[in-house]
């Protein structure tokens, strides 16, 4: 519709609703392209209403959102606002940084000047593109979790007003506003779900399913109103149900975790025959013994194996009952083969354990306390519980290197301590950073490379004679740093 423009001379004027056109024409500043009538996003059109009134509670740009469209909408969108509002909002994130940053971006309303004529608003994290911009203009490294702090003016913050559809001859009504996008879906996901769902013809099941009991079920149906939807099997803990996605990534992710549900109890009596057949000597245990028991173990390479089995597969493709018998048959014969390889790796990582075990003691108390500690943490982080199953075959492979530089490493600590805390004066910077932005939430798969590249760096710096695994040095793991924030 328009902007609703509140003055304080009068009740009958503050009520009411001007086009934007009827506000911005013959002022200095924006035109009222700039203040648009309506947001385009994921397909959908929105409408969208201002308010100019500092203090007021829809003070800003107010985006209504029918409650079927809820989880529909694209979040990172929004964060852009609309071009009239947009420059002003980067300006802010860029005065909140932290001084040491900020001063790189002086005058800030220049640097957002800049960005908003060279980036177009897209269902992209703003901070994100605008760490990228930042960093691409001057060369400093900045990162979009810089910007996570900053505190914004509600008046630059999309404020969301969610209503249902009303019923015949009746406007739509009122659920709920805020600003809080996520916090909105939180609370209404449920029902938002429901009622996108509605707007389909597909039967959905409402009690959950262990077997396959489906029709086919499309990648994605229309919808009324012109949306589409994506069915999709969802895991429910012990069965699944079949539900509908606003968003084909959503759905896939769920349909992929439904049908690994059903394949487990499709492969429960399998599973149970490979942890029985494992072929795993009485020494091997004893030798697992300060890891876990030889049930653990058991339970660990068959679960590591189904994990291998579903990663050659791919789930989401499996759409009908057929499909889901030929995948059964094939991951029942492929399931002992992938938790014999299992083993095998485990073998060489619990045999390069026992060897490290007698070096994991300082020869008498005090003697390089920070060495040993570290030794302590490193051993803690490679061998988790449960790392026979949730780390993937390739890393399980580097385990009995790591495990013998630990070893080296250990032996030499006693004959030289000087120089192996020069040496881990090297380590420590990167190891802490990591556990802080691990503890943090960080990305995952930075936080990954990160990970795995410090293990590599130790083996450099402790035991250089068995070679590490592919380049690494401080400048690459100080980039890798940098990708994780």
């Amino acid at each position: 519709m328009g902007c609703r423009v509140d003055r304080p001379f009068g009740a009958a004027q503050a009520a009411l609703r001007w086009s934007p056109n009827d506000v911005l024409v013959g002022a200095d500043g924006p035109d009222a392209a700039a203040f648009p009538p309506q947001l385009e996003a994921g397909g959908q059109t929105y409408r969208l209403e201002y308010r100019f009134l500092p203090g007021d509670a829809a003070d800003g740009v107010t985006l209504h959102v029918p409650l079927a469209l809820l989880n529909a909408l694209p979040a990172a969108r929004c964060e852009w606002l609309v071009p009239g509002l947009l420059a002003g909002k980067v300006a802010e994130l860029i005065r909140g940084l932290p001084k040491s940053l900020r001063r790189n971006f002086v005058p800030a309303p220049d640097f957002a000047r800049a960005f908003a004529e060279a980036e177009a608003p897209r269902d992209e994290p703003l901070a994100k593109v605008l760490a990228a911009f930042l960093q691409r203009t001057t060369g400093v490294v900045v990162g979009a979790a810089d910007f996570a702090v900053v505190s914004l003016p509600a008046h630059l913050q999309m404020r969301f007003e969610l209503h249902d559809e009303g019923a015949r001859g009746h406007a739509p009504r009122v659920l709920a506003d805020s600003r809080d996008l996520a916090g909105l879906r939180a609370r209404w996901q449920a029902r938002a779900r429901t009622a996108f769902a509605g707007k389909t013809d597909l039967q959905l099941s409402d009690t959950g399913a262990t077997s396959w009991n489906f029709a086919h079920i499309p990648e994605q149906v229309a919808a009324a109103g012109g949306l589409t939807a994506y069915p999709a099997l969802v895991d429910l803990g012990d069965a699944v149900a079949l539900r509908v996605f606003e968003g084909a990534e959503e759905a896939g992710a769920a349909h992929r975790a439904g049908v690994t549900r059903l394949l487990r109890h499709a492969l429960a009596a399998a599973a149970k025959a490979a942890r029985r057949r494992l072929p795993i000597h009485q020494s091997l245990a004893l030798q697992y013994l300060p890891l876990g028991t030889p049930e653990s173990l058991r339970h660990d390479l068959v679960e590591g194996a189904f994990a291998d089995v579903l990663a050659i597969h791919e789930l989401a493709g499996v759409r009908d009952a057929d499909a889901f018998a030929d995948l059964c048959a094939q991951a029942q014969r492929e399931l002992v083969a992938a938790s014999i390889g299992r083993l095998e790796l485990a073998e060489a990582i619990i045999e390069a354990h026992a060897q490290f075990q007698s070096w994991r003691q300082p020869p008498r108390p005090g003697f390089a306390g920070d060495s040993y500690a570290d030794l302590e943490e490193q051993h803690d982080a490679l061998l988790t519980p449960g790392f026979l199953h949730t780390l993937p075959r390739a890393r399980l492979a580097q385990l009995p290197r790591y495990l013998k530089a630990m070893r080296l490493r250990a032996e030499r600590l006693r004959q030289d301590p000087a120089k192996d805390r020069q040496r881990l004066s090297q380590v420590l910077p990167y190891w802490r950073a990591w556990l802080r932005h691990q503890a943090a939430g960080a990305d995952a798969g930075a936080l990954d490379e990160l990970r795995w590249l410090l293990e590599e760096w130790r083996v450099s710096l402790f035991a250089q004679e068995l070679k590490t695994a592919g380049p690494v040095s401080a400048k690459r793991l100080a980039r890798a740093l940098a990708r994780v924030t």
